[in-house]
């Protein structure tokens, strides 16, 4: 109900009853507010002198009591006088008992007697303390045990005195270790691990404040009832019924519907300017009546045709009306932007009212403004333009009308300027038209700008799904692709080929899985969330990751996010980082047990000669030949070892690395010929740059290899390559030995460089040799890779980093 529909006694009533409830509550808040604020108070004030009492306690135990017990008991100690703690406990308690359910406690973190143990709310409330140490109070509300306590807590924090007791246990008095055992030890000296916390009950309190507040609201309201009583009585007698007694005196003379219903009014206000105007309005009616009784009956035949004629325009105009609206709507379909809109818009209103032109002028940013007809002028507005755009007013004069294009939110778009030509003028009947045509052109150039603005949003969000290095997929839950970026496309492509579809990676990275088949895919679906996994593919590992999608309607997730990464260069990394750990430790043990060996074995070795130079029996000459035997092998593995576990010396310089190749080739070429091995040398790239390294590292590197080669290649068959190629690309020399034996087995390659790990058969190799070529390499800032061919044979892949120039007069050093 409208409060302009009341009559006067309703609203002197109505007001006088909200001025009371403001006032009751205002007062009833501010009455609780400052009780509740005195009560708080007090509390606090409580909650202090308990805290007041337990330390004069703690202080009289410490400065006087403790001290006098130690004088007369020397290195006794009795707790129930020389425990500050279990004095101030056993006092509150007695205090919590008389005074109610008043709550003192004195616990810590490993308390020496249970009960004290730090409880879940202290250990939130000790852990505030622990985090700021800075502080030393805290208080405020909790609930303990059901019931709302003003809680206030400080921190205990162990000093030199409390590592006595809460020490070590060795130092701590026997009779506590009697009594508790090695509880309540290892606390170190300024460590925060007790709090003091005291509670005092308040909600029975806020209930009497409660009580007290609605006690005081009922009697005020048993007073503003009476006071309305007296009220209403003495305005009803005064003013209402004096009204009603002049209204009655219009009631005989009016039988007519118009005149009914100013008296109807009338009556209905009580207000004496409401009286004044109905009377007027009566008044008025009176003379209309009269002067329409005499016009109608000296022209009502012309009248009639007049009005036929007036409601066949009427039904012109009302159908010209629909014709215009369904001619916007048709071009609102065809329109794409704002300016499309209005030249498919301003033609049929310019058709439709005859009008000399129309123009519509933006109320953003960017004032524009379209005409029809065209027009390189600014439509004239109204000096008031401003305020018809911020009211949504329409203003329609003779000649001119300008109608706010308003949205279906209330926000005016712009300005509909319509221009009449000369002599002609606006029916009061087209003010509603053009009312609803604002309305309809701002709905439609709202969905233009929603358009604009989805497209927009969309071509932003294709961007950035674009530019994601990594593969995206957006798939169903049957795991087919709804999209992918180009990163997916380009990754499918290279795993299957150009007529991998869409990018749909799943099928590519998941087949062969087992009951992973679909990566996962059910899992993620099925509820459980992020999942995540790693795949291999033609020699890559690629991490997959699921981020279902909710749907809509809250009915689990419909579609997934599948995120794909190349993790196959973080795989190599990490796997070289472990092999670098492993033989750096294995390179330190190494070096210690070949010196604590070596040195036993030269003695043996001696020995031995010495027996073989003094001995005539033949057998006994045989059996040192096989003693000293196996004890030079030993010597050359320990000579291996020392040799990967010492520090490379030696000079570095700049080398041809593709002519100490060659150097070293020409030394095995002869046991290769002896063979009937082939042993080939390939510089490929042209010049090769040099490296920086000693001569003998290159020896070293090279000798092993060529050696492996030439102990698994066949005789007569055998073929082994050795390449130099300069990748300027990279900055890096290769040098690349491959041959075509047997090849290393899948399951070896991972660990073919660990120290003493060998194919080969027994007493025919130390499995050190692969070892020292890693070790080698890696002082010289490079890396080795070891594979399969194609053709079968093994390859393996060592890249140097390129020197870079001498600086004159610097001298080079190892």
């Amino acid at each position: 109900m409208k409060i302009s529909s009341l009559s006067l006694h309703s609203k002197f009533l109505v007001g006088l009853a909200v001025a009371s409830m403001v006032i009751a509550f205002i007062l009833a808040a501010g009455f609780y507010v400052h009780i509740r604020h005195v009560l708080e108070g007090e509390i606090e004030d409580k909650a202090k002198l308990v805290f007041a009492q337990v330390d004069s306690i703690q202080h009289y135990v410490r400065q006087v009591l403790r001290p006098r017990m130690y004088e007369e008991l020397n290195d006794s100690f009795v707790i129930e006088a020389m425990s500050s703690s279990f004095i101030s406990r056993h006092i509150m308690g007695k205090v919590n008992d008389d005074a109610g359910p008043y709550i003192y406690r004195r616990v810590a973190v490993n308390s020496r007697n249970p009960d004290f143990e730090a409880r879940p709310e202290e250990l939130a409330l000790l852990s505030t303390f622990q985090e700021d140490p800075d502080r030393v109070l805290w208080q405020g509300y909790r609930e303990l045990g059901g019931v709302e306590y003003f809680v206030m807590a400080r921190p205990v924090s162990f000093d030199a005195s409390c590592m006595y007791c809460h020490g070590r246990p060795e130092d701590a008095p026997r009779e506590l270790i009697d009594l508790y055992g090695t509880r309540g030890f290892g606390h170190a000296e300024g460590a925060v691990d007790g709090l003091d916390l005291v509670g005092v009950p308040f909600t029975a309190a806020v209930v009497q404040i409660q009580g007290a507040v609605m006690s005081y609201l009922v009697i005020f309201c048993t007073a503003m009832l009476l006071f309305f009583a007296s009220t209403n009585l003495v305005f009803k007698r005064v003013v209402v019924n004096n009204l009603k007694v002049l209204t009655s005196l219009f009631k005989r003379n009016f039988s007519d519907d118009k005149g009914t219903e100013l008296l109807r009014q009338v009556e209905k206000g009580d207000e004496i300017d409401t009286m004044i105007q109905g009377m007027e309005r009566l008044g008025e009616h009176l003379y209309e009546t009269r002067a329409q009784l005499q016009d109608y009956a000296a022209n009502l035949e012309h009248k009639v045709a007049d009005r036929t004629r007036e409601l066949g325009r009427e039904a012109r105009s009302r159908e010209a009306d629909v014709n215009l609206f369904v001619h916007l709507l048709a071009g609102l379909n065809r329109s794409q932007t704002r300016a499309e809109l209005w030249r498919q818009s301003l033609p049929p209103i310019v058709d439709r009212f005859n009008l000399e032109k129309a123009a519509y002028v933006c109320a953003l940013s960017t004032h524009s403004s379209y005409s029809w007809p065209p027009c390189d002028r600014d439509p004239e507005l109204p000096q008031d333009w401003l305020s018809l755009l911020s009211e949504c007013r329409v203003v329609v004069t003779e000649g001119r009308a300008f109608i706010p294009v308003e949205s279906s939110q209330g926000y005016t778009e712009g300005l509909l300027c319509l221009y009449r030509k000369e002599g002609a003028v606006f029916r009061p009947q087209d003010h509603e038209v053009l009312r609803a045509l604002g309305r309809q052109l701002g709905v439609a150039v709202e969905n233009l700008n929603a358009l604009d603005n989805l497209m927009r949003h969309m071509d932003n969000l294709q961007s950035v799904f674009e530019g994601i290095s990594d593969p995206l997929l957006l798939v169903d839950r049957s795991g087919r692709a709804v999209t992918g970026n180009q990163a997916a496309r380009t990754l499918a492509q290279e795993l299957g080929g150009p007529e991998a579809e869409q990018g749909n990676l799943l099928p590519l990275l998941c087949a062969g899985h087992g009951e992973g088949a679909d990566c996962d895919l059910g899992r993620a679906l099925a509820g459980d969330g992020f999942v995540s996994r790693e795949v291999s593919h033609s020699g890559r590992m690629f991490a997959v990751s699921f981020y279902p999608v909710q749907s809509a309607r809250d009915a689990g997730p419909d579609r997934i996010i599948v995120a794909v990464r190349d993790v196959t260069a973080e795989k190599d990394l990490m796997a070289q980082m472990t092999r670098s750990e492993k033989l750096a430790s294995v390179g330190k043990l190494a070096a210690g047990l070949a010196h604590e060996i070596n040195n036993p074995l030269g003695v043996i070795l001696c020995y031995a000669e010495l027996l073989k130079a003094g001995l005539t029996d033949p057998q006994q000459r045989q059996d040192l030949e096989v003693i000293m035997k196996h004890t030079r092998q030993a010597q050359r593995v320990l000579r291996d070892l020392l040799n990967f576990a010492r520090p490379k010396a030696g000079t570095a310089k700049p080398v041809d690395l593709a002519a100490e190749a060659a150097s070293v080739v020409q030394v095995f070429g002869i046991k290769a010929e002896k063979r009937g091995v082939r042993l080939r040398l390939e510089a490929l790239g042209g010049g090769a740059p040099l490296v920086r390294m000693a001569p003998h590292a290159l020896e070293h590197i090279l000798a092993n290899l060529l050696l492996n080669a030439l102990d698994v290649v066949p005789d007569n068959t055998g073929d082994i390559l050795v390449q130099t190629v300069a990748e300027a690309d990279s900055g890096e020399v290769v040098l690349r030995v491959e041959d075509n034996g047997p090849g290393i087995p899948p399951a070896d390659l991972p660990r073919i460089f660990d120290p003493f790990y060998t194919t080969k058969e027994v007493n025919k190799g130390t499995g050190l040799g692969l070892t020292v070529v890693y070790g080698f390499v890696s002082d010289l800032g490079g890396r080795i890779e070891a594979g399969n061919r194609k053709e079968g044979g093994a390859v393996f892949d060592i890249r140097l980093p390129v020197a870079a120039p001498d600086k004159p007069g610097v001298e080079e050093a190892a």
